[in-house]
């Protein structure tokens, strides 16, 4: 990720010591942060261990569409950022940012799929998180809900915060 996107991501962050410290207490370090050390990237790649015992290949990148699972529900995010940040213990720990889509309670008329709304900066979602917290390999897809001019590709329209998940993606086998 380069200096530019990364500082321009920090703007988004308003509570970003507040949100790691967060993520620290959810892996069970409650101390004060007293380093400094961070490092930027485009993606990151870990194994992880299924449920059924299978070992698992998990590759993020900025831009892929993840679920965190949350007690009883999934919530559905995009990644807007991935660091490593150096730890009381002088050991680096992987973070992601996210920002949540939100469900509209709407169906799009003709695909009868949910849209969903992409959370803006003021919104006082948490949005920094231990990387752990994506624990399985990815099987959702959003779709950017184009409806104007200014959606050419490769750019969309950021004005237009409305996405369809696509409940027709799957993973052939």
């Amino acid at each position: 990720m380069s200096k530019q996107e990364h500082d321009k991501l920090l703007l988004t962050l308003h509570n970003f010591k507040i949100e790691l410290f967060l993520s620290y207490v959810d892996m069970k370090f409650e101390a004060a942060l007293i380093n400094s050390s961070i490092s930027w990237y485009k993606l990151a790649s870990y194994t992880i261990e299924e449920k059924n015992g299978i070992l698992s290949k998990v590759h993020l990148h900025l831009g892929d569409f993840i679920t965190i699972y949350e007690e009883d529900y999934e919530s559905y995010a995009i990644i807007k950022g991935i660091f490593q940040y150096k730890g009381n213990n002088d050991k680096y720990y992987a973070f992601v940012v996210v920002d949540w889509f939100e469900d509209t309670m709407v169906e799009h008329s003709v695909l009868k799929c949910p849209l969903y709304h992409l959370q803006t900066t003021g919104d006082k979602w948490r949005r920094i998180f231990p990387i752990t917290v994506i624990d399985n390999i990815q099987k959702v897809h959003f779709i950017h809900n184009c409806n104007s001019e200014r959606c050419q590709l490769p750019n969309h329209d950021t004005t237009n915060r409305i996405w369809i998940k696509n409940n027709f993606y799957f993973t052939a086998i």
